[in-house]
């Protein structure tokens, strides 16, 4: 496969706003569908929305109703899925359509790229307008002398996170009930391109890895029973992360989200209980705290990763600064030996980053990436087929 060649026609092929958008040269078809999420209901039903969630967001229009893509690998309805959970901050699907089409037409599954809560689609349009955002860059930059990574790029991110570190919390929170939502939806025969009791694997990079590290401990409502997932680029718990980075958030965002999680998370997060939350997303709440890692969710942590150690393959970059191959490790592999997970290791002969692992190039290093590219998803397709 011509990663380089491919990346660029999606990229300009590319719109949610096409029902239907054939891949060239392939049988994969990108279809458009659309997802109203019950979260804001949910709470609403308990009287405690606003105080939980914040008067701002939940205002945000574009998080509760938006479209996303799916890649179908024929016109017939299929039994078999693979749900693509993407990275921090993103804005963009122009990286993922290429990685969506391999794995269509390597494994034959329906691959669903999902957004997570007030992420790609899912946030407010000025959040990626470089102008804007340059504006509160230099806002930032006048109030903290010592800020660096700050781009407009990780701005809003930033400026939100630094603001209010729990919208973290109740992002995820929000991202795990939809892909419940979603999860229930095609269980149930409720979903247009996927036949009753599908079976679902997911591909989690970077955050993505961790909420679907977090949702797999959960297993809420036995949904992920019969599932298996990548990890490519995540694979660690929160406390060894480096999010800073001109693609990710600034030094400031990251000490006070960090910060926060280790030391007041769990205070903070004593009203978080079984009244206020629907019963599927208790253990994802668990299963959270356990991945920070609170000390008191120890056990939790040992005992829920000793249990996927069968279902979960991990793939790390010997060069990845934001979530190292070597913490991926330390997380994945337990001195008591109660659990050994794979773990795949690659380096790559071009300079690369973990928020770029494949850069587009015009030049004899395509070759590089295309060859590195097909090394990484042939090892991915092959584990969730």
């Amino acid at each position: 496969m011509n990663y380089t060649h491919l990346h660029q026609q999606l990229a300009t092929l590319f719109s949610l706003n096409k029902r239907c958008i054939k891949v060239p040269h392939s049988d994969v078809c990108i279809r458009n569908l659309e997802f109203h999420s019950s979260f804001q209901t949910s709470l609403l039903k308990n009287g405690i929305f606003q105080n939980q969630f914040g008067i701002e967001d939940s205002k945000i229009e574009e998080n509760w109703h938006f479209k996303y893509p799916v890649f179908t690998p024929s016109d017939k309805k299929n039994n078999r899925a693979i749900i693509l959970l993407h990275g921090l901050n993103e804005r963009d699907w122009s990286k993922y359509l290429s990685w969506a089409t391999y794995l269509a037409e390597q494994t034959a599954r329906t691959i669903i790229l999902f957004p997570l809560a007030f992420h790609m689609n899912r946030g407010k349009r000025e959040w990626s307008d470089p102008r804007a955002m340059n504006m509160l860059v230099n806002s930032r930059k006048n109030m903290h002398q010592n800020i660096i990574q700050a781009s407009f790029a990780n701005a809003a991110l930033s400026d939100r996170l630094s603001e209010d570190p729990m919208r973290f919390y109740r992002g995820g929170l929000q991202s795990a009930h939809d892909l419940i939502q979603l999860l229930n939806q095609i269980k149930n025969g409720d979903y247009p391109l996927l036949e009753e009791n599908t079976q679902i694997n997911f591909f989690g990079y970077s955050i993505g890895a961790f909420l679907t590290q977090i949702m797999f401990m959960a297993n809420p409502g036995n949904l992920l029973k019969k599932s298996k997932a990548v990890l490519f680029c995540g694979g660690t718990t929160f406390d060894n992360m480096s999010g800073t980075s001109k693609l990710i958030m600034d030094n400031l965002a990251y000490r006070d989200l960090n910060d926060f999680y280790l030391r007041n998370f769990e205070r903070k997060s004593v009203t978080e209980t079984k009244k206020n939350l629907s019963t599927p997303l208790h253990s994802v709440v668990k299963s959270f705290k356990a991945m920070i890692p609170i000390p008191s969710f120890s056990k939790l942590k040992e005992k829920g990763l000793s249990r996927l150690s069968k279902k979960i393959t991990a793939i790390g970059l010997l060069k990845d600064q934001v979530i190292p191959a070597k913490h991926i490790n330390n997380t994945l592999k337990s001195g008591h030996k109660k659990f050994h997970f794979q773990l795949h290791t690659f380096d790559f002969p071009y300079q690369y980053s973990h928020e770029n692992p494949f850069p587009v190039y015009n030049s004899e290093k395509s070759a590089l990436v295309d060859k590195s590219f097909e090394m990484v998803f042939a090892n991915a397709a092959g584990l969730l087929k």
